[in-house]
């Protein structure tokens, strides 16, 4: 009688280079597609995030230089005394030659208790306010030198800019274009950026242009500056936009929003 011994040991096999190799291959196809995907998500957030930071900036930007824009010219009449308009130099500023930014000046009769945009308080009545907004080139910030001088002595002549104090960091450019009215309707019907007769002045188109925090947002390209024209991104590869709105003068019209 024969015994089948079916327990014999049997040969262990293993991989064969060629098997690991492919095993290799696919691992590092798969790495590589994970690692690609969560670069595109790292940085398409940081684009997001980024961006939502430069509209917050710009529309900040243009809600400080509107609210002053609103106040100019504005004259507190008293309960005593004779004033028929405003003492003071209501708006005016520089076209920035070249690149270079524009400056605008403020200036408006401030009630008890109102401040500059430096945080100098008005302390007696008749007080003029001056807001002087400019840009410093060299950080990329928007600043204003405030100034309050008695009536019916206006504040002297600004300071060249960089001056005052930081309001809004990376922004790059300040341009400004002053409607004028020319017929005596109380609407612009001509803009300019540098009015030959200021008191023609009753809307001024305002436009900053901010930049991402971050460096190498963006890939080579291009973007729209306050001129609407195309600039090449900078080796920096910031991310840049520029925000633009349009302010009456509301104390040289009747009837504004």
């Amino acid at each position: 009688m024969h015994i089948i011994n079916n327990f014999l040991p049997k040969t262990q096999q293993g991989f064969t280079l060629i098997e690991l190799m492919i095993a290799l291959t696919i691992s590092l196809v798969l790495l590589l597609v994970i690692g690609t995907t969560f670069v595109s998500s790292r940085q398409a957030f940081r684009v997001q995030e980024d961006n939502a930071r430069i509209q917050e900036s710009g529309g900040f930007a243009l809600e400080i230089l509107g609210r002053s824009i609103k106040q100019a010219g504005h004259a507190d009449f008293p309960f005593t005394g004779f004033k028929v308009e405003f003492d003071g130099t209501a708006i005016t500023g520089t076209a920035g030659a070249g690149t270079a930014a524009d400056t605008l000046t403020i200036q408006y009769d401030g009630a008890i208790d109102d401040r500059d945009c430096e945080g100098n308080q008005v302390t007696a009545t008749g007080n003029i306010i001056q807001n002087h907004f400019n840009i410093d080139a060299v950080n990329a910030r928007l600043q204003c030198d405030g100034t309050i001088s008695a009536a019916p002595a206006a504040p002297a002549a600004p300071p060249a800019p960089p001056s005052g104090i930081e309001l809004v960091e990376n922004v790059e450019d300040l341009q400004i274009l002053y409607g004028l009215d020319t017929n005596g309707d109380q609407s612009a019907n001509q803009y300019v950026a540098l009015p030959a007769d200021w008191d023609q002045v009753v809307t001024a188109r305002v436009c900053v242009l901010v930049r991402s925090e971050k460096t190498n947002i963006v890939s080579a390209g291009s973007y729209l500056n306050c001129n609407g024209a195309a600039v090449a991104v900078p080796t920096d590869r910031r991310l840049r936009r520029a925000f633009s709105a349009t302010f009456n003068l509301r104390n040289r019209v009747n009837i504004s929003p």
